[in-house]
């Protein structure tokens, strides 16, 4: 069993068993350890199960690794999940309670689009409006409905609410028929899933009673990034009696709020309703150097923290002329601090997973990502959306096909494959089979029909595609490259299985594939190259040596933020960004602007220093 040392504080979180518990944490205090080390105690004073709540899978994998290292047994007693993930289990084991006939499909992303826009067409009041514009309006219509719909949903706004709590007439038309198309479907969204969990304990409150039973504590991490939906949900879960609930987050941290979080339910919300005796904070730091927090200070000027990492580090802003020169200012950096001997204030020699280049938005990073390219640099893009996204169209077709065995209803996914084969005249898996003249394809599809619902085969269903594939390579049918892809397609789709299948006690097929839309099958890899990161991506993670590109106003903050004003609910979350991506920052952290950028539509516009950043350093 490894012995984790905690300072006096950590070490008072980590023995307080009974009641409400609210931890104010900021960066860098060492709330993962404290929060392992306190579920790890509570073991010892129950013998029923404890919930713990994130909201990544990558954090759910650090907390589950890290308890396992303690006691390889201890993940029988406690369950680590996501908000969505934990709920998904909820529905799944009350389908019945909910009259659905099988656990509904959740839909992605790209889905919902296509479902929106046909919710729009039939509506009577919106279809005129939507057909007139032209792609780019409509693709900004679809955007609009879709948070309209999701606002309903995160809001907790019930069916017989709509009309006293939505103003605007056509949100609720398009609500509404868009809830019909998804019941004709048989899928719900990402939204749906707490929504639908809260809506199983509000109406079947014995149920509810059975979680409270079940789960003697609940710990919630990163509390700061809790929207309503998320608070009532464990509102409703505890009832009046369950008390034995700890909230860990850190306001300064709370960057979600386009999703409609806020760190009000953990900080006021939580407070009323639960009465915690004790608030507890933690403002010790383990992870940054002296100069990286005076800075961060300067950012956010609440923000005391007591020092634990002695050394001074570099803390440095830079100006380039372009984006261009800043890109090659950054990679040659990275250059030069690979071959150099020593580092000021970092032990070892750096590797290239030492690095990371982090943006308010993507397109920042595209120089940066040229200028990899050019210097033989390997690089990835730090991904929070495990969801798979296979390159050939065999594996495209298989997943489609899947899902369309798994939900006889899933019009939608019929319609992708057609396209994606380029058949128009057929309405099952079996007439497609026939149609198609590409002896592959058909294999696929006879293969994912004779699929059972319980997954028995799925892995020699996989091997027989695998084997078909070395045969055929040759085979003039396909491009060679395709073989080649569909190869290494069908063996990421074989480890999603095996990831899934060592976390369940049964197997089950539609479980599985949702599972890989949460994301929850992804094996999250450690890679020997730089990371490009936006700030959101680059939550709860940490890099030796941090590049900061792209501080110039409106683009750090974000235009839409400078536009609502200095001190506006946007504004203060583009400051909390900042503050974030600062204390990404263990040693060395460079923060960068460029004096003018290129417009989309051809002239140079001189850029400014961002007004986040502090006036000296």
């Amino acid at each position: 069993m490894c012995k984790i040392v905690l300072s006096p504080k950590q070490q008072e979180i980590a023995n307080y068993i009974n009641g409400p518990l609210l931890v104010t944490a900021s960066a860098g205090s060492g709330k993962t350890r404290v929060l392992t080390e306190r579920i790890a105690n509570l073991t010892k004073h129950t013998r029923r199960r404890i919930l713990a709540i994130t909201f990544t899978n990558k954090a759910c994998e650090e907390i589950k690794n890290r308890l396992q290292q303690k006691d390889y047994e201890m993940l029988e007693q406690v369950l680590v999940s996501t908000f969505h993930g934990f709920c998904t289990q909820v529905l799944e084991s009350h389908v019945s309670a909910m009259n659905w006939r099988t656990m509904p499909q959740i839909f992605r992303d790209e889905d919902i689009r296509q479902v929106v826009a046909s919710a729009i067409c039939d509506s009577l009041n919106l279809r005129e409006k939507y057909l007139s514009l032209d792609n780019k309006g409509r693709n900004q219509m679809v955007s609009s409905s879709i948070e309209v719909i999701s606002q309903i949903k995160r809001e907790v706004i019930l069916e017989d609410e709509l009309e006293e709590k939505v103003a605007n007439s056509d949100h609720i038309e398009i609500y509404r028929h868009y809830c019909d198309y998804m019941d004709s479907l048989h899928a719900i969204d990402f939204d749906d899933l707490l929504l639908d969990a809260y809506k199983l304990f509000l109406y079947n409150p014995k149920i509810a009673s059975l979680y409270r039973r079940e789960f003697e504590y609940i710990c919630v991490d990163e509390a700061q990034d809790m929207n309503k939906a998320q608070y009532q949900l464990l509102r409703i879960l505890t009832g009046n009696e369950h008390r034995n609930i700890m909230l860990v987050g850190d306001a300064k941290q709370s960057i979600y709020a386009f999703n409609g979080s806020s760190s009000r339910f953990m900080q006021k919300d939580f407070v009323r309703d639960y009465s915690p005796v004790k608030v507890m904070n933690l403002q010790e730091n383990y992870r940054s150097a002296k100069s990286i927090l005076n800075y961060a200070g300067l950012i956010m000027h609440d923000a005391p923290v007591e020092e634990f990492v002695k050394l001074q580090g570099v803390c440095q802003e830079l100006t380039y002329e372009n984006p261009c020169m800043e890109a090659q200012g950054v990679v040659g950096s990275i250059n030069t601090m690979l071959q150099a001997e020593h580092i000021k204030d970092v032990e070892g020699h750096l590797t290239y997973a030492d690095f990371s280049v982090l943006a308010r938005n993507k397109f920042v990073l595209s120089k940066i990502e040229d200028e990899l390219i050019k210097a033989g640099i390997p690089y990835h893009y730090k991904n929070t959306n495990g969801n798979p996204m296979f390159t050939s169209t065999s594996a495209n077709i298989f997943n489609l096909a899947m899902m369309i065995r798994l939900n006889e209803m899933d019009n939608l996914h019929l319609s992708q494959l057609k396209k994606l084969m380029g058949i128009t005249e057929a309405e099952s898996i079996e007439n497609l089979a026939k149609a198609t003249d590409k002896d592959f394809y058909k294999l696929i599809l006879d293969s994912v029909n004779t699929l059972n619902p319980d997954g028995s085969n799925f892995r020699p269903t996989l091997k027989k595609i695998a084997s078909y594939i070395k045969e055929q390579s040759q085979n003039t049918q396909l491009d060679p490259q395709e073989w080649l892809v569909a190869y290494d397609d069908f063996k990421e789709i074989n480890n999603h299985w095996t990831k899934y299948a060592s976390s369940v006690t049964v197997p089950n097929l539609a479980a599985f594939r949702n599972a890989m839309t949460l994301g929850q099958t992804t094996t999250i890899k450690s890679e020997d190259s730089v990371s490009l990161a936006t700030v959101h991506t680059m939550k709860g993670q940490q890099s030796i040596i941090v590049f900061l590109v792209g501080m110039d106003e409106g683009t750090f903050p974000d235009y839409r933020a400078v536009k609502s004003g200095v001190k506006s609910t946007e504004m203060q979350q583009e400051r909390n960004n900042l503050y974030v991506a600062v204390t990404r920052a263990q040693r060395h952290l460079y923060i960068s602007y460029p004096q003018k950028r290129l417009m989309p539509w051809g002239d140079w516009s001189e850029r400014n220093r961002s007004s986040l950043l502090p006036k000296s350093i």
